[in-house]
Formats: C-alpha cells, sequence, structure tokens
C-alpha cells in the first residue's frame, strides 16, 4: 500500500479542520466568472506576463480566468505535451531490486527531480529505484519504449515529512542508449503566491496505477487553500503521488500527495461502487471526496531555508522578479523572427506565434535571458490599457500612502486605517483555551515601571492594541518591551507578496516614546548606503504571523497592521535580511501552527542591556549588565528572544529561544564608515534555544506559568547553540 494510513489520517484532519463540503462548494463556485479581489488579478497579472512576456497574451489570459472561458488557443494542447516530457513514472524497488509499486515525479531543476516523501522516505528508498520517461501512447496508441534513468541520492536527497516532498538527483545519462537528461527539460518552480484561484480549474499529468501517462482535465477544480495545503477536484488515483497539479497556463501550482476518502458511517472507506474498501484491493478502486495537495510556494520556501546553498537546487530557486504589467506609454518589443535565445532548460527549440504584428515565444519553460535584445529587427506590440486605471494615491489621516503605483501598475501596499485605532481587540489570553491554558501578557516588575510608556487617553493603561497582537513600549528606550500575538493556523490566508513598507507611528503614545524614520531613513540595499546606516526596520510581530482572519481582506488588515514603528526594532541588515536561521526559525514557529491548523503564541522583545557574552557569543544570564551600544543616538539591543506557545497533550508547551547580533553591532558607535563593510561581512548572527528560567533573568519580565510550560529542551543542558533546523526541539 502506497499510501500510508497516517497520511490519510493528516489529510482527513486537515479536511476537517476546512470544513467544507466539497460538493457544496463545487457547486456554489460554479462554472461561471472567478471573482478575485483587486490584489489577485494583479498577482495573477504579473504572474501571466512574466510567463507570456506578452501584454496582450497575458491581458486576454487574466480575462478568460475571471470569466470562466473555456476557449483556449490550438497550440495549449501542444503546449501540455511540452509539459508533460518533464513527467515520469516512479518503479518503486527494494534493496534487491524487487518492485514495490509505482508513483509519478517530475524534474524541477536540471538533474533534479521531485516526488512525495510518502514515495522516496529516505535515500536508500531511490537507490535502487527507476525513473521511466515517455512512457506513453503514440498517437497511434501504441506505448512508446520507456527510457530509464537510475537516481543517484548520494548527490543530493532531501526530505521534508510534514509537507511530503523529496527532491533527488538523477543520472545525466538513461541506463540503456546514451540519451541524456536533459532532453526531457524541466519544470520551474515560482514561490510566488497566487498561481490559482477558487473555482479555476487545474490540470494533473501523471502515472496512475503505473499506467501509461495519463491527464486529467475533468471535474478537477480548485476548492480551498490553507496553509500550505490546498483541495480540488480530479480524478486521481494510486500511482498519482508526486504528479504536478498544473493551471490552464501549465504553471505548477501544487504537488499531488493525498486524498480525502468516503467512508460509511463506521469509518469504513468506501469503493466507487459503494461496496467497503479493504488493504487486499487497489487504491485505485477507493471514492476520493476531495484531493489534497502541497502548494509550491511552501516548498520553494522550505528549499530556500533547508538546501538553498546546494550547486543542484539553486537552479530551482533562481526565479525572475514579476515584472508590472507596462504602462500605456511604454514600448514593448520582442524579437521579430527566430528569437535570439538560448533555452536551457529544454532540448528543442521554442516555436514562435505570428498574430498581426504581435510575435509571441510559446514556451512554459524558464527563459535565462532577456527577450529584449537591441540589436534585432522589432516590431512593437500594439499599446494596451493598464489593468486598472491610473489613481492617485489615497492618503491615511496622517498622511502615509494608502496606494502605490509601480510601474504604471496600480498595487496594493500597506494600508493602515488609524482612525479606529481605539477598537482593536488586541492579544487575548485566552486565545488557546481558558483556565490553565490561559496566558496573560509578560508582567514589567516594579523596578522597571517607570520605564513604561502610558497612553495619552490614560496614564494607568500602557497596553497598545492591534489586530491580532499586543505592545507595551519602554519610553526611554522608545523600543518594545514585548510584542505578543495569537496565530491561528486554520485562518491563515494568502494576501500575497507586499509592495513595499508604510510604517507608522502610534498616535496614541507620545511620538517622542517610539524611534521612526528620523533614524531608519530610507532603507536601500546598496553597500555604500548600508555602511551609513546598517540598521532595518525589524519586525517584532511578523507580519505574516499577524496575517489571518476570516476573509483575504481582514487577513490583510491585520497583517498590514504591524507596520507600526512600536512593533519596530533596529535590527542589523544581515541579521534581519540575509541570514537564512533567523528567518527560517521565525518561519518554523509558524510552520508548527500551521502544520495542524492549531492556535499558538508568539511572544517577542529585546534584552535591554543585556550581560556580556561569555563562550560562544551566548550571555550569562546571572552576570552583570552592560550597556547596549548606540549608533545615530540610538542604543541598540545586542539580543532578542523568542517564545513559542502552543498547546500539548496535558497542558501548555513553551520554548525560548535567544537570537543575538552583539558580535555584528559591538563598538560600532567607534568603527569608521570606511570599515563597517569589512565588518559586514566578518560577524554573524547566533541563535540559541534557552530554558524560561534564564529568559527571566535576561529580560526581568515575569511570564507567568510559562516556566512551568518550558518544554526543558534546554534547562537540563543548558542554552544550546542552534546550527540548524534539526537542533531546534519543540
Amino acid at each position: 500500500m502506497l499510501l500510508k494510513p497516517s497520511l490519510i489520517a493528516a489529510s482527513e484532519q486537515r479536511f476537517k479542520n476546512a470544513n467544507f463540503s466539497p460538493d457544496n462548494l463545487n457547486r456554489k463556485l460554479g462554472d461561471g466568472p472567478i471573482q478575485m479581489t483587486a490584489q489577485q488579478r494583479q498577482m495573477r497579472q504579473r504572474q501571466l506576463l512574466s510567463q507570456t512576456e506578452d501584454v496582450l497574451a497575458a491581458q486576454v489570459g487574466l480575462e478568460r480566468i475571471i470569466n470562466g472561458n473555456d476557449l483556449d488557443s490550438i497550440n495549449y494542447l501542444a503546449k501540455g505535451t511540452l509539459t508533460s516530457h518533464s513527467i515520469c513514472r516512479i518503479q518503486l524497488k527494494d534493496a534487491r531490486s524487487n518492485l514495490l509499486g509505482y508513483a509519478t515525479g517530475f524534474m524541477i531543476a536540471p538533474g533534479v527531480l521531485i516526488t512525495n516523501n510518502h514515495v522516496f522516505g529516505k535515500p536508500a528508498d531511490a537507490v535502487n529505484s527507476l525513473a521511466d520517461f515517455n512512457y506513453e501512447l503514440d498517437v497511434a496508441g501504441m506505448e512508446l519504449d520507456p527510457v530509464r534513468f537510475g537516481f543517484q541520492p548520494d548527490k543530493l536527497f532531501y526530505t521534508n515529512d510534514k509537507l511530503d516532498y523529496s527532491i533527488v538527483a538523477v543520472a545525466p545519462v538513461s541506463q540503456t542508449g546514451g540519451r541524456n537528461l536533459s532532453d526531457w527539460g524541466w519544470l520551474p518552480l515560482s514561490g510566488e503566491p497566487g498561481k490559482a484561484d477558487l473555482g479555476e480549474y487545474l490540470t494533473i499529468i501523471q502515472h496512475p496505477g503505473g499506467q501509461p501517462k495519463q491527464i486529467c482535465v475533468r471535474d478537477n477544480k480548485l476548492l480551498k487553500f490553507v496553509g500550505d495545503f490546498l483541495w480540488y477536484f480530479t480524478d486521481t488515483s494510486e500511482g498519482s503521488s508526486g504528479s504536478p497539479v498544473l493551471n490552464r497556463f501549465w504553471q505548477v501550482v501544487a504537488l499531488h500527495h493525498s486524498g480525502v476518502p468516503d467512508k460509511d458511517a463506521k469509518g469504513n472507506i468506501l469503493t466507487k461502487d459503494g461496496k467497503i474498501w479493504d488493504s487486499s484491493m487497489d487504491e485505485t478502486l477507493i471514492k476520493w471526496i476531495a484531493n489534497e495537495g502541497i502548494r509550491v510556494s511552501a516548498i520553494v520556501a522550505d528549499l530556500k531555508i533547508a538546501v538553498g546553498s546546494h550547486p543542484l537546487v539553486k537552479p530551482v530557486l533562481d526565479q525572475p522578479t514579476l515584472p508590472a504589467p507596462p504602462t500605456a506609454s511604454e514600448d514593448v518589443r520582442v524579437p521579430y523572427g527566430k528569437a535570439p535565445v538560448s533555452l536551457a532548460t529544454y532540448g528543442t527549440d521554442p516555436w514562435i506565434e505570428q498574430s498581426g504584428d504581435v510575435t509571441s515565444l510559446v514556451v512554459p519553460f524558464r527563459i535565462p535571458i532577456a527577450l529584449v535584445q537591441r540589436d534585432h529587427p522589432a516590431v512593437q506590440i500594439p499599446q494596451a490599457k493598464p489593468a486598472v486605471p491610473p489613481a492617485s494615491p489615497v492618503v491615511s489621516p496622517i498622511g502615509a500612502p494608502r496606494i502605490g503605483v509601480l510601474t504604471g501598475m496600480l498595487t496594493e501596499a500597506v494600508h493602515i486605517d488609524q482612525t479606529t485605532l481605539g477598537s482593536r481587540p488586541g492579544y487575548k489570553a485566552n486565545f488557546i483555551g481558558s483556565g490553565k491554558l490561559s496566558v496573560p501578557l509578560p508582567k514589567i516588575p516594579a523596578s522597571l515601571k517607570s520605564k513604561i510608556a502610558p497612553l495619552k487617553s490614560s496614564a494607568a493603561q500602557s497596553e497598545l492594541k492591534y489586530f491580532n497582537y499586543s505592545v507595551v513600549m519602554n519610553k526611554e528606550r522608545k523600543l518594545a518591551f514585548f510584542s505578543c500575538v495569537n496565530i491561528d493556523g486554520g485562518e491563515q490566508q494568502d494576501v500575497g507578496k507586499r509592495e513595499g513598507d508604510s510604517w507608522l507611528r502610534d498616535p496614541r503614545i507620545k511620538d517622542e516614546f517610539q524611534i521612526g524614520n528620523e533614524f531608519y531613513g530610507k532603507q536601500s540595499t546598496f553597500e555604500a548606503d548600508r555602511a551609513a546606516n546598517p540598521f532595518d526596520r525589524g519586525h517584532l510581530v511578523r507580519r505574516l504571523d499577524a496575517t489571518w482572519g476570516s476573509t483575504v481582506a481582514e487577513a490583510k488588515e491585520h497583517g498590514d497592521d504591524s507596520f507600526h514603528f512600536t512593533n519596530c526594532s533596529p535590527q542589523f541588515f544581515s541579521f534581519n535580511q540575509g541570514k537564512q536561521l533567523w528567518a527560517g526559525l521565525e518561519d518554523y514557529t509558524r510552520d508548527v501552527l500551521l502544520k495542524g491548523e492549531e492556535k499558538g503564541i508568539v511572544m517577542n522583545g529585546p534584552v535591554f542591556d543585556g550581560p556580556d557574552a561569555n563562550d560562544a557569543d551566548l550571555p550569562d544570564p546571572a552576570g552583570p549588565s552592560h550597556q547596549d551600544p548606540t549608533f545615530g543616538g540610538v542604543s541598540i539591543p545586542k539580543y532578542f528572544w523568542k517564545i513559542l506557545i502552543t498547546k500539548g497533550d496535558d497542558g501548555l508547551k513553551a520554548a525560548a529561544f535567544l537570537m543575538s547580533q552583539r558580535n555584528l553591532i559591538m563598538d560600532i558607535d567607534r568603527i569608521k564608515e570606511a570599515d563597517m563593510l569589512e565588518k559586514f561581512s566578518e560577524e554573524d548572527v547566533s541563535v540559541f534555544q534557552i530554558s524560561m528560567a534564564d529568559l527571566t533573568k535576561l529580560t526581568k519580565l515575569d511570564f507567568g506559568k510559562l516556566a512551568d510550560a518550558d518544554t526543558h529542551e534546554a534547562t537540563s543542558v543548558g542554552p544550546r547553540l542552534i546550527e540548524s533546523f534539526n537542533d531546534i526541539r519543540i
């Protein structure tokens, strides 16, 4: 049995948490126009323009998606055939080369194949297995001879059981005939969200039950997505594990991995003819009521963190930035005649389509260089109207831009309505549960209460409430004592990529208690500018942590609310942006909740005037305090802390972490600007898992019952240096 009972059980649990009826939702979505927000329209248009390099083709494609128009050019079939070349049947074999079963896989980079973790759970599973390309029927209905390649897990093998995917290296030459693997090309994976919308039809190319390659183009409607998973109607069956889920433009949207079987009142799995299924029957007989896939954006994000530096994986992640649609005044040119491009991703030439004065390159694969080359004859594409008419920026009550115009395209920027700040619900102590599961905000000791920033409306109140999180400020340091957020893994929404930052002061406390753009100024990625001011506006509560709600619009509003300077702390740019371990730890804590669609809490904050470091950059919790270094008149924290709080079997569970930028910022106030760039490359951040008791000593905050909820992963052995995600214990 290829599909593990635990895999189906996990899919059933997510399906239960999603709380929807596939039949009812399918009827509700219907076959008519697809509902999109303005942000979703913009994202899809950017996706299409990136793929087609053709303004008109992108606009026509978008209109067909929205209007539910099934009409496509006849070359749609040719494009699908071209896409199918990179998809293969996997023969699963044991150590003695005995056949165990079949699955599907596809190439995602030169020499790299992806399939499911439940197909290849460890390198040994791939050693004797085979990849059969070309195993399909020709136009006469005759089987083509498969071209078989072996796997090379010793060169590359990575797996993630939570996302149920594995990548493995494939031999460059076939076992017989001397065929090159490069002849079968590869399908790029885009980490950008928004490649499909609810109600849109998807396609799966697969080898069901080990049969010749087949395609499912009926009843394959996208029904729902939550977090890293999505559900759809598609007639997939055993053997389809590891198949690509594709949108109508042949972009990979998800990796198919499991389904939700229909069951009777007693919990027995049912067959398509209504009988009770058992393990002696073939799994193709099961009646599936919904299929589940892993979103490509989640896979790409995990690859970046886990194996992003591996030379075989880099091509997977080498995705160009999505372009904005050009304005009506821009010249958009493409080469005339044969396109002067090098198609490194596929072994055959692309084809050119001519329609009137429009010349289009038709290929679903990655093009490694720009299409525009001025030394070739070119024809001008007729100018198209922008997707959205230009508009003047709408300004919030205190002057922050609400809408940003990017290269002629109207884009949703960060928007905060500060007129309703007084009604924000803030952090909820009983979010996980009441009684022993209640988690109040940390208490500030009497010795530090004089430093608390009071609200203008009431000197006795200090909690700044926002959507899903709360902050209490230190008026002397002009930074938060702590920022605490409720996270609902079951209501996470995909709101797309933000377009720029727009940070605001909170008018509920005095401006002099906050650090704003007078310190951060204009952010830049140029090294010369970084030497002038190497500090970023670092979120304490992350935008993604607060981005949840019952609708996409509500979730975006909640996430945008994290762009208050009260939720910001100066973090060295390589600490905040460039280090995978820091960003990865934030993703890790969030993924723990998304995985089971659970509720959880994350608390964050700086350590003020932390003790000096001892061995390995770790501060001694019992050591004397040392003033933080200053830069630009602002004291910069050497350390930041984070607590992940979840519900365990016996109550609360809490895991604490300490992130250090000490080595990056010490003596920064005395370093010459010309010498800063050298220092940037010499030092790095350090991350530790520490006990709640040690964190209490460092911060002087009272975390209440969390000391008893400590997972004690860093108690008996002391603080543990985190060098990889395998070192994290929750």
